[in-house]
């Protein structure tokens, strides 16, 4: 502190009553009570000297006095009035022959209260400590209470302790910094640092110009995380207790903000939740779209990705495919369901370029060996095709095989009846093991016989007649006396591939409906 800030403490009650131009930018040290004719002994430089004047009454005793706040360099001096009445005119001129400061005090103001607002200043004392934390905390307060925001949050800390700081959000991008920022590489170190070990709050990251420490701002990952260049055991007492204090504002915003996402994610969970279960009409379904910026009317892909990592938030899958996709120039709405992110995609965008190979260059840093796999659907005109394209992609996700950070499966790598039975949706496997199959289901039913079973051992045992008749402990007879009835009912013919297919084919969608 200097001598400005004393006269800008209006319960200090100071004026100026001689003073050189520069001189109010003197820092002040300590503040020292009194009246002896020659204190010089007791002084320092950057001392604020309070004094009633009773050295008056003693011969020279200004110029005695004076002259030794002059040689020791105090900041000040103080004169109360309530012993002298009034400054005396050649006090005034000794002062500003000799470069003194010359200060007085309102009567009601004790010289003791403006040394413990001295005291209070000075970094280290329990009562400067106490004095900075609170004016920092009240800065704090103060800009969360306009609404600053994280920036501004932060700008506080880097001003007050020329510390450099940033905020890392749940999703591991670089929301806010002040001061020295970190590179992208050591943002994701940091935040994979910090997601590894849950449960620590606080969490020290090496790095090629020296440590950082990774504080989480909430009770889980989701609120984010500061970081600040050092090591907090290290830290000043003053520089813990201003972390603290920001750790506790940086909590009510990101809070706020994680709320506001797990809201919009909710939302559009329970619009995807309704179109897979045929639960929302095409007309609710287009004017959900139409509200989130879509055109339904537009080719619509669905996208499902997950990274098998319970410690990575599926929050940071969905970030990842949303920033990139939306990059790519399209319009996406998304949200994080079971163990997946899932995504609406639609209009015309730029993909050029491989998405697999645009996901792992924004995204390997935050990866750090971990793989994210992706899974598209075709491209679905209006929206009645929804359900089945959300089951494609899950199930092409779920099949997505490679090697490298990221594996995106399309069309192309079907590689099973049943991977592509499941792109057809559950309401159309659903229908088509009806169609083909219910004449069985009912005879069975009506009969307690078991003609359904029968032909799934026929089919799995590629029609092997004596075979099938073994394993369902059936005499060779019997069992081509139930085939026979099961082509009665089908109006298939078990000698013919293709009406082997449909039976076979039925029985499948069968097993994945069950």
């Amino acid at each position: 502190m200097d001598v400005r800030d004393l006269l800008a403490d209006p319960e200090l009650g100071l004026s100026v009553v001689a003073a050189e131009p520069d001189a109010l930018d003197r820092p002040v040290q300590s503040a020292y009570i009194t009246d002896l004719p020659d204190p010089s002994r007791f002084l320092s430089t950057g001392d604020v000297v309070l004094t009633s004047g009773l050295w008056l009454d003693r011969p020279g005793g200004a110029a005695t006095f004076l002259g030794a706040l002059a040689q020791q360099g105090v900041a000040a001096v103080v004169l109360g009035l309530i012993e002298i009445g009034v400054i005396p005119d050649d006090v005034i001129a000794t002062c500003r022959e000799r470069g003194l400061t010359l200060l007085t005090v309102s009567p009601g103001v004790s010289f003791r209260r403006i040394a413990d607002a001295v005291a209070a200043q000075q970094p280290g004392s329990p009562a400067g400590l106490a004095s900075r934390t609170m004016r920092f905390s009240r800065r704090i307060a103060d800009a969360v209470a306009r609404g600053g925001g994280v920036a501004e949050l932060l700008g506080q800390l880097t001003a007050e302790f020329s510390v450099g700081c940033w905020v890392i959000d749940e999703t591991g991008a670089l929301l806010a910094s002040a001061g020295a920022a970190p590179g992208r590489a050591q943002v994701a170190e940091q935040w994979n640092a910090v997601i590894a070990r849950e449960h620590e709050r606080r969490v020290i990251v090496p790095g090629p110009g020296g440590p950082a420490t990774v504080v989480r701002t909430g009770a889980r990952d989701r609120s984010g995380f500061l970081g600040v260049w050092g090591d907090h055991r290290a830290f000043s007492d003053e520089v813990t207790l201003a972390v603290d204090a920001l750790v506790g504002a940086l909590r009510v915003e990101m809070e706020l903000a994680a709320r506001w996402r797990e809201t919009r994610d909710a939302q559009v969970a329970a619009l995807i939740t309704s179109i897979r279960d045929q639960e929302a009409s095409p007309g609710a379904i287009s004017a959900r779209m139409r509200l989130e910026g879509m055109a339904p009317q537009d080719e619509t892909t669905i996208v499902a990705a997950r990274v098998d990592d319970p410690r990575f938030p599926r929050a940071a899958t969905l970030e990842m495919l949303q920033r990139t996709l939306s990059a790519r120039g399209h319009r996406v709405m998304g949200c994080r369901t079971d163990d997946l992110a899932i995504l609406l995609v639609n209009g015309a965008g730029d993909d050029e370029r491989p998405l697999a190979e645009h996901l792992t260059e924004e995204y390997h840093l935050l990866l750090a060996g971990r793989q994210l796999r992706v899974g598209l659907s075709d491209p679905v005109s209006g929206v009645s095709r929804l359900n089945s394209a959300i089951a494609t992609a899950v199930e092409r996700v779920q099949n997505a095989s490679g090697t490298g950070p990221v594996v995106v499966s399309t069309s192309l790598h079907v590689q099973s009846h049943r991977a592509l039975l499941r792109m057809l949706g559950e309401s159309t496997r659903a229908g088509y093991a009806r169609e083909v199959l219910a004449p069985l289901v009912s005879y069975d039913e009506r009969h307690n016989a078991d003609l359904v079973g029968t032909l799934r051992a026929f089919l799995d045992g590629g029609g092997a007649w004596q075979e099938t008749a073994r394993q369902l402990h059936l005499h060779t007879n019997t069992l081509r006396y139930r085939i026979a009835r099961i082509e009665e009912l089908t109006n298939r013919d078990m000698g013919t591939m293709a009406d082997r297919v449909d039976l076979f084919l039925a029985m499948a969608c069968l097993d994945e409906t069950e």
